[in-house]
């Protein structure tokens, strides 16, 4: 059997009678009203299907809106409209849904044609968005340089970070506005941590396994003892491995020796508690905190209460490599704790605009840049024009 009719109360019971006896590809050949039933003739013979099209295909203009405008709608994403319909406007099963539900029917059934040809048609669409870059017609209208848009979009930036600094109307003619954005980006990134480093009393510094959080320790330790403390004076600093029992603290102890401080070995919440107590003033403690202790039961709330005295500073370090849910992720357990973010191992791996912009997003802000090959040398406090160039180098 390559037709078959059905003659029902309404237009979906009808419709899936034809779908259940001849298959989800049948095509509707003819509906009609009969004496108040619907009507409905149903083939999945090809020769029916062309003879069908043919009829109703009336010729058109070729371009690309017609390509959307004769193109074949599966049952299901059929019955999907049908139903959005039922939901959007919240009627009842009345007469007047009846009718409403009917023409929408009417109307895809007259576009309906073989699977074949719509794919075809998808493999069109496809070749046509191959390479192209997607963006809201609206942003882009908004920007007095619609070409900044696109090549920003292109390089990875966010479409968030890109209206933002639209909308704050930096435009001008007599300055690159691409270099003018990246400037704008990196102001709002920046800290000047080298302050928060001189005020605070106690720094933690906490991030992933493999962050070179040990090697930033050490760095600001050198910075320390070198801008703060004579020479006389290193009894001041202290440098404290928070980390279980079994975690080896020997790079952290071999800095140390370096740097001729003593390391501490803290293993408990109730012992990092009882040393930040009894902490003399005018000195200060650099807390290297190991990845196994972040889940310590406490220990985030307390670092928490911690951090509301300007005197304590959380300085994540945070790889360049890091990628953007990762980054989510860290940004979301301490946000909390008013975190900074110290950029490490930019001497092995480059940050992308599309990290930075999630930074952007998040309201992150990067106080240090370092490297983790050596701890010889100071560290990179974060500035703008450092940061600027930095992503005018990498979209080069």
């Amino acid at each position: 059997m390559t037709q078959h009719k059905v003659i029902s109360e309404d237009s979906l019971s009808a419709m899936d009678e034809i779908s259940k006896v001849l298959g989800k590809d049948a095509v509707i050949l003819k509906t009609s009203k009969v004496n108040g039933k619907i009507e409905i003739l149903g083939s999945n013979d090809i020769e029916d299907i062309a003879s069908s099209n043919a009829k109703k295909i009336v010729k058109q203009k070729s371009n690309f809106s017609h390509l959307f405008s004769n193109h074949n709608l599966e049952q299901k994403i059929q019955n999907r409209k049908v139903n959005n319909i039922l939901d959007e406007k919240k009627l009842n099963q009345d007469e007047h849904l009846e009718n409403v539900v009917q023409t929408n029917i009417e109307d895809l059934n007259a576009k309906y044609v073989d699977v074949k040809t719509f794919s075809q048609f998808t493999t069109k669409i496809e070749k046509l968005l191959k390479n192209m870059v997607i963006s809201d017609i609206d942003e882009l209208y908004r920007s007095n340089n619609k070409s900044l848009t696109i090549e920003l979009l292109k390089k990875g930036f966010s479409k968030n970070i890109i209206s933002e600094f639209q909308e704050q109307n930096l435009n001008r003619e007599d300055i690159d506005v691409e270099l003018l954005f990246y400037h704008y980006l990196a102001k709002k990134l920046v800290l000047p941590y080298k302050d928060q480093i001189a005020d605070s009393e106690i720094i933690f510094i906490n991030g992933p396994s493999g962050s070179g959080k040990t090697t930033l320790c050490s760095k600001i330790a050198s910075y320390i003892l070198d801008n703060k403390f004579v020479a006389n004076e290193k009894d001041k600093l202290s440098i404290v491995n928070f980390a279980p029992k079994s975690s080896n603290k020997s790079e952290l102890v071999n800095f140390g020796r370096l740097l001729n401080l003593n390391v501490s070995s803290i293993s408990s919440m109730e012992d990092i508690i009882k040393f930040v107590n009894t902490k003399h003033d005018n000195k200060k403690i650099i807390i290297d905190v190991s990845q196994e202790i972040i889940n310590t039961s406490g220990y985030i709330q307390y670092l928490e209460k911690l951090t509301l005295n300007k005197k304590c500073s959380n300085l994540i370090a945070l790889p360049a490599s890091t990628n953007k849910n990762m980054i989510k992720s860290i940004i979301r357990f301490y946000k909390d704790t008013f975190p900074v973010i110290g950029l490490t191992k930019l001497d092995e791996a480059n940050i992308n605009a599309e990290e930075l912009s999630i930074l952007g997003e998040l309201n992150c802000k990067i106080g240090i840049l370092s490297g983790s090959r050596s701890i010889i040398g100071s560290i990179a406090f974060a500035k703008r024009e450092v940061l600027a160039q930095y992503m005018k180098d990498m979209s080069i």
